[in-house]
């Protein structure tokens, strides 16, 4: 059972979660499939008693890192030394997070910049989270608009302190994704939680961005990300294209969904073809996004007539 918190859109939401039976990763998985809406977030608040119901098998995580260990790793879905893929379905995936101690990090066991520890960072994600195995961690929970943001490192960010959450096992909290932003501290002993994964295709669009908590601003776009790669794709092509190569990045700079990818490809057209750099810049100023129209605005202003 939940407690009578209701679930709601304002604020990250924290509640303590109690189902003492234990639920299978089929079981899981068909639940999630027939019975979630992923669109609501109240319906997939109301499911966190399920997934502490997968948490209560205290063989899950270790069978399946076993089940790596066994193929060599050579099985889908490890994406670092973090995280154990669960399963999966359409539009989700469940995985266990571990967290190393602070004690292990300081002792060069394990490497910090793999956990996001003590940086200020957001998800370009929705997820339910529940407590599995050891004492937890603590976060500062901020939220900030995502649609107020153009999206560029060094931009000042409006941002709002919510609360600072002890997050152990028994719990079970709900992330808004591109609106909370957190800062994680390691905790005193390893720590597993399991994750309800949200992947429609919009989170391949949105940006994801880490923040510098004492000048609120954006401090770096993480590489690791699908945006982030296929911008360094497109900047790619800028030296090696030609004639076709241009095309093909215009229609990507007046077509694409991703704001960034837009803005990468007028950039990338004005390198291959550096003598036509004020059309492409005149044309990027029709964007809708501020990001796109204001740098297409300050590079206008610094290209001959």
């Amino acid at each position: 059972m939940l407690n009578s918190i209701t679930p709601s859109n304002a604020m990250a939401l924290t509640l303590h979660c109690q189902n003492t039976n234990t639920v299978s990763v089929e079981e899981y998985l068909a639940y999630v499939g027939s019975k979630v809406d992923l669109n609501d977030p109240a319906s997939v608040i109301a499911s966190a008693p399920m997934l502490k119901g997968l948490a209560n098998d205290r063989n899950l995580v270790v069978s399946r890192l076993n089940e790596y260990v066994e193929k060599s790793f050579s099985m889908p879905g490890l994406a670092s030394a973090q995280t154990i893929l669960i399963g999966s379905g359409k539009n989700f995936y469940v995985r266990a997070n571990l967290w190393p101690s602070v004690a292990d990090v300081g002792a060069g066991k394990m490497y910090q910049d793999q956990f996001s520890y003590n940086i200020a960072h957001d998800h370009n994600f929705s997820f339910l989270t529940v407590g599995y195995h050891g004492p937890g961690y603590e976060t500062d929970i901020y939220e900030y608009d995502y649609d107020k943001v153009e999206g560029y490192v060094g931009e000042p960010v409006e941002m709002q302190f919510l609360e600072k959450v002890r997050f152990s096992a028994g719990m079970a909290m709900y992330y808004r994704a591109s609106r909370d932003l957190h800062i994680q501290y390691p905790p005193s002993e390893m720590t597993i939680t399991l994750n309800l994964m949200l992947s429609p295709p919009a989170v391949r669009l949105r940006e994801q961005y880490e923040f510098d908590l004492n000048t609120r601003t954006i401090a770096r776009l993480p590489a690791e990300l699908e945006a982030s790669r296929r911008v360094s794709f497109i900047e790619l092509t800028a030296r090696l294209g030609n004639g076709n190569t241009a095309q093909l990045l215009e229609d990507l700079a007046q077509q694409h969904p991703c704001r960034r990818t837009r803005l990468t490809a007028w950039q990338a057209l004005t390198t291959l073809l550096p003598q036509q750099a004020r059309r492409f810049w005149e044309k990027a100023c029709a964007d809708a996004a501020p990001l796109v129209v204001n740098h297409a605005r300050r590079r206008l202003a610094s290209v001959n007539p």
